[in-house]
């Protein structure tokens, strides 16, 4: 059963036995909450239940938010490998245009395509973390990339196969923030592992543009304030899948804290062997204050 809290994996624990020459295999029950998310049978009436669920969720709202999807225990697993990096992670400070994937040159100050926002966080990138341990061993689980595939309703979905960027976690303090922005896919995939004590709030406009209408004027009313964002409720263990690539987002700057907002981002493709392009992975590796102005 999916809430055999005793079965998670310890760190410590695992580390000793790897020591004396044992070899421990987490299963996905060691992370997600099985008895909610019965990832490991979607093909039961629970399952399909489930899926349908979030498919609506995502259709209605852009966003598919399952609180309670990774264990008490996981959650804590899982921070505590990202707490025990944070002092090898990449600093990222730059202003950035929403629309990275477009050339922006041209447009007015006031204009969105000409707006530019702060990014300011930490980064770990997969190259950073250990192959073995709870956040990549997390996303190679072949359940979860089918049941993102499902609620996606690809045909195919595969891990990304980029070194760098497969895997990351965004680490906000104080006065950190991520400006507005869209993806540059639809279905991203984000757990948070630890919220900040202020601010820190995921805020979006669900489905604003289409690839045939930018919708400039509701855009510009996001930006200025005359017009109001959703915002997510997704604590500490959340699960989310969120249609970026069409709904404009921002994490809110954060306020006075004595922890660190962590949130675990994963990447697919329907393709195999996506790797990010390079001027998008230097972004991550070689921080600059230069500004993104897009491609």
């Amino acid at each position: 059963m999916g809430n055999q809290v005793g079965t998670i994996l310890d760190l410590g624990k695992l580390n000793s036995l790897s020591s004396q020459g044992f070899t421990y295999m987490p299963s996905i029950a060691d992370f997600i909450d099985l008895d909610r998310y019965p990832l490991d049978n979607l093909e039961s009436p629970s399952g399909c239940k489930l899926v349908g669920a979030c498919r609506q969720m995502m259709r209605e709202h852009a966003i598919c938010a399952l609180k309670g999807f990774l264990l008490p225990a996981s959650v804590r697993m899982l921070s505590n490998e990202v707490s025990g990096l944070e002092d090898v992670k990449r600093r990222v400070e730059f202003l950035a245009t929403p629309y990275g994937w477009l050339k922006n040159s041209g447009f007015a100050k006031d204009h969105p395509r000409g707006r530019l926002f702060h990014r300011r966080c930490g980064v770990l990138t997969a190259d950073q973390l250990n192959p073995n341990g709870p956040c990549t061993q997390l996303f190679q689980f072949e359940e979860l990339t089918e049941f993102v595939r499902r609620l996606l309703d690809y045909e195919s979905l595969f891990n990304s196969a980029c070194p760098n960027i497969s895997v990351r976690l965004n680490i906000m303090q104080q006065g950190d923030e991520f400006g507005w922005h869209y993806d540059t896919n639809d279905g991203a995939v984000s757990l948070v592992l630890q919220d900040a004590e202020d601010g820190g709030a995921f805020e979006y406009a669900p489905l604003i543009r289409s690839e045939e209408d930018e919708n400039y004027d509701r855009v510009s009313r996001i930006f200025s304030g005359r017009a109001s964002p959703s915002v997510a409720d997704a604590p500490a263990g959340t699960f989310i899948l969120f249609m970026g690539r069409r709904s404009l987002h921002r994490v809110t700057p954060v306020g006075k804290t004595q922890r660190s907002r962590q949130t675990l981002l994963f990447s697919y493709d329907r393709k195999p062997g996506m790797v990010f392009p390079e001027k998008i992975r230097k972004r991550m590796l070689e921080p600059s204050p230069e500004p993104f102005l897009g491609q």
